[in-house]
């Protein structure tokens, strides 16, 4: 069960930062190249409407299969709130992986609920949910090299 727990996460994690790649390096590039504003706004707003169903979706997958992955490897979810735990390289790796990862949930739903509708608006909201968008894009790389740490091991 653990291995079909650790493809279901790792699928997951492809399709939600593969996504956000694509709409980093594809979409957003193309649609520079339109030049009514208007337009470009609601290209935008359907392609990211469209995603964020099949990203939180994702999202849901990882946050079921990753606690699912420990209890199959035998680490209980309060080993995080041990010290001696977190003081191993395999606990403070996993420590610092979830610390980014209840940070890209908090700041994802601050873009996709809160800051995504207002910026339809306003170009002031728009940049900045741009560079929320951007931020979570290297948070959710931080997090896979956390996660090859925790596979491969480090220090």
């Amino acid at each position: 069960m653990l291995t079909v727990s650790i493809a279901l996460h790792i699928i997951a994690a492809m399709f939600w930062v593969g996504g956000m790649l694509f709409l980093t390096l594809v979409v957003a590039p193309f649609l520079k190249t339109i030049e009514d504003e208007t337009r470009r706004s609601e290209i935008y707003q359907v392609v990211g409407t469209k995603f964020r169903f099949f990203g939180w979706m994702a999202i849901l997958i990882l946050l079921v299969t990753g606690p699912l992955n420990l209890y199959y490897m035998g680490i209980p979810l309060t080993a995080i709130f041990d010290a001696s735990f977190r003081g191993s390289d395999y606990g403070w790796t996993l420590t610092a992986k979830l610390v980014f990862v209840f940070i890209i949930v908090v700041t994802s739903l601050a873009h996709d609920f809160w800051l995504g509708p207002k910026a339809r608006g306003s170009a002031g909201y728009s940049r900045l949910a741009m560079y929320l968008g951007r931020s979570n894009l290297i948070v959710a790389l931080i997090i896979v090299v956390f996660a090859v740490l925790l596979r491969t091991g480090w220090r």
